[in-house]
């Protein structure tokens, strides 16, 4: 089973903004524009696909943690398609951080 997972943001990813300003204003508050770091609110959609079949997308509005990635991920969606395989079954992932905690070694 080979899976991955994909961030969507919903802002801008620009981070070039380009304003007129006079000298010596450039930090004042009109000549700013908060941003969120990691690109602010967004989504992250997960799936996985084997042979002729995939698995449900798995859409979450936090980050991915290893906790998450190992109660949500594995024990839902994975599992599932690893009891409907014969004895091999490979899974493949990206070897992302939340992939590789040491709580999903577990």
């Amino acid at each position: 089973m080979f899976s991955d997972e994909s961030r969507f943001s919903l802002q801008s990813d620009s981070r070039r903004t380009f304003i007129w300003r006079a000298p010596g204003t450039r930090y004042h508050q009109e000549n700013t524009i908060e941003r969120h770091r990691y690109g602010g609110a967004g989504w992250l959609v997960w799936g996985g696909i084997i042979l002729d079949s995939r698995t449900d997308l798995h859409v979450q509005s936090v980050t991915m943690t290893g906790h998450i990635y190992r109660d949500v991920i594995l024990e839902q969606h994975v599992r599932l398609f690893r009891g409907a395989m014969v004895a091999e079954f490979l899974f493949m992932d990206d070897n992302a951080r939340p992939h590789g905690a040491n709580i999903v070694d577990e």
